[in-house]
């Protein structure tokens, strides 16, 4: 802590008079960064704005599709954008920090009552229709699996609206994802179970390789995350938006029956 204290200083009297630093952060994935109002909001955008203020540092954020928040990112045009995987692929182009804005599970999730599939593991899926988001990974075990039947969505809410009618058995979902909309949404209170949890994945900033200013902005971002999950500030922003840890599964019948 220390040497945080000691970093912090040397950053704050840096940026004394620097204008923002302009990040890029996608546009359409509740409830880590999405767009109302014409502003970007989510908990990660309260995570890494809190980050940075912790060292000293404002940020302007551009909000875009995350593909284009990707690919700007890796010509050099913008410094960083989140939310991200980790892969070995994505090292050649980008830097990522030791810490992730969170780690999450990925879930099935079923009706909670007439379901008739008893499915305990991922395997169980097999010839069952699972909704899920276009390009987003749950893991190996179900990735890979070619005898699922994936329905893919435009997003979450589309794959939960889906089973909500009984158009599909199962949804793929990211447990954050599920809590927000059960918090969000009162017609899906008491309407499903968690049956299967599966990896936990964490998700980052990552910032380019070929930005001159990412790699000071890096240093600066893990020392501000650092000190923000050590105080009580980190776990505000994730009950603001998900609500506490012990109330998450209250409409919820977890896990495997």
């Amino acid at each position: 802590m220390r040497r945080y204290l000691f970093l912090l200083a040397i950053f704050v009297c840096f940026d004394a008079l620097s204008a923002p630093v302009k990040l890029m952060v996608e546009d359409s994935w509740p409830p880590f960064a999405f767009r109302e109002k014409d502003r970007a909001v989510g908990m990660s955008v309260d995570i890494v704005r809190a980050a940075f203020k912790q060292v000293g540092e404002s940020i302007e954020l551009v909000q875009v599709p995350y593909p284009r928040c990707l690919a700007q990112t890796q010509s050099g045009k913008f410094p960083a954008c989140f939310n991200s995987a980790h892969s070995r692929e994505m090292d050649a182009d980008f830097l990522f920090p030791k810490e992730p804005l969170f780690k999450s599970k990925g879930l099935i999730v079923a009706l909670r009552t007439g379901t008739a599939v008893k499915a305990q593991k991922v395997k169980d899926l097999e010839g069952q229709s699972v909704a899920l988001p276009n390009g987003f990974p749950f893991g190996v075990e179900f990735d890979e699996n070619t005898k699922i039947k994936k329905v893919f969505t435009a997003n979450d809410l589309t794959s939960l609206m889906m089973l909500n009618s009984r158009r599909v058995g199962f949804v793929a979902i990211d447990e954050y994802v599920f809590y927000y909309y059960l918090k969000n949404k009162p017609e899906f209170r008491d309407r499903f179970k968690v049956i299967v949890e599966m990896s936990e994945e964490p998700i980052y900033v990552h910032f380019s390789r070929k930005h001159a200013d990412a790699k000071v902005l890096l240093k600066k971002f893990e020392v501000g995350l650092a000190m923000l999950k050590a105080s009580s500030g980190y776990k505000s922003i994730l009950e603001n938006w998900v609500g506490p840890e012990g109330q998450r599964s209250v409409n919820v019948t977890s896990v495997v029956e």
